[in-house]
């Protein structure tokens, strides 16, 4: 881990923390469709402003690219963005909080990833970590909302997408990758969008501010800074990017929409930045 990487963890996860606000105050105006499609589509026109050289690419690396905009952006961004209809932001954020896990999980079960004896724990201490900031200490028998369950959904399809992407990095490098995966998550949400609802135009008064931050910022921005991470240090270190991300979603929530923040999701903030710290350890 370089100073470098310590940046792009804080740039990343602040942005993407915004986001669960953003999402919220998009909903005023526009539908889960509307915001997936908007955000993507904003991204990819940004950062494809960036010229750059791509090389060759065969049909299995368009296909691998062309699921990390599906399992990445276009699922994950509507799944959010639907589950913010019925949960707070703060909630939203922390249960993208859990993604860690089940990066490692699937990155164990489907990838060969190998992680040492002391990860897993501090990946379970995390874990433990998310689910007081989500449900505190009393509830035992935990019912899930369909907000909670959609947010879940997406975090494990991000868990699917952050294994896929690292070795493509690796080629094509993160600018490149994050291009192509744009336009394709484009295409995808695209098609979501004119089948499943009307078309509404961002106003100025509304959504606009809301969904340029979101495509410039969470949709591009902090996605290179995330690609160039994983590219450094791997997905599973670069995972713990994931567990800063509700302590911004709680912050944000609280400051703009005055969304409660309880003494059990501080003692959950604590854990989580313990155990992300302890993870990136390289004595771990």
């Amino acid at each position: 881990m370089l100073i470098r990487n310590y940046f792009q963890i804080l740039l990343t996860s602040s942005l993407w923390g915004s986001s669960f606000l953003l999402m919220k105050l998009a909903l005023d105006e526009l539908n889960p469709f509307h915001i997936s499609f908007y955000r993507i589509f904003i991204g990819m026109i940004f950062m494809n402003l960036f010229i750059t050289k791509i090389d060759k690419l065969n049909k299995k690396d368009h296909l691998n690219i062309a699921l990390v905009g599906l399992l990445w952006m276009s699922l994950p961004f509507y799944l959010f963005a639907a589950s913010e209809e019925t949960i707070s932001s703060s909630l939203a954020g922390l249960i993208n909080g859990t993604t860690p896990v089940f990066i490692s999980i699937i990155g164990v079960l489907f990838f060969s990833q190998k992680i040492k004896n002391k990860q897993k724990f501090y990946l379970t201490l995390g874990f433990i970590g998310i689910y007081l900031l989500t449900f505190g200490f009393n509830k035992l028998n935990v019912d899930l909302e369909i907000g909670t369950f959609l947010a879940l959904i997406a975090s494990i399809s991000y868990g699917f997408a952050a294994n896929i992407i690292q070795p493509l990095i690796e080629k094509f490098g993160a600018l490149n990758v994050l291009k192509i995966a744009l336009r394709y998550a484009t295409l995808f949400s695209f098609i979501l969008f004119i089948f499943n609802t009307e078309v509404v135009i961002p106003t100025i008064s509304e959504s606009l501010f809301p969904m340029l931050l979101l495509g410039v910022g969470s949709s591009g921005i902090a996605f290179l800074s995330f690609y160039k991470l994983i590219g450094d240090v791997g997905s599973i270190i670069g995972s713990i990017t994931i567990y800063l991300v509700p302590i911004f979603s709680i912050f944000f929530g609280y400051i703009f929409l005055n969304e409660e923040t309880t003494y059990v999701q501080i003692i959950g903030i604590a854990t989580i930045i313990f155990s992300a710290y302890m993870f990136s350890n390289k004595d771990s």
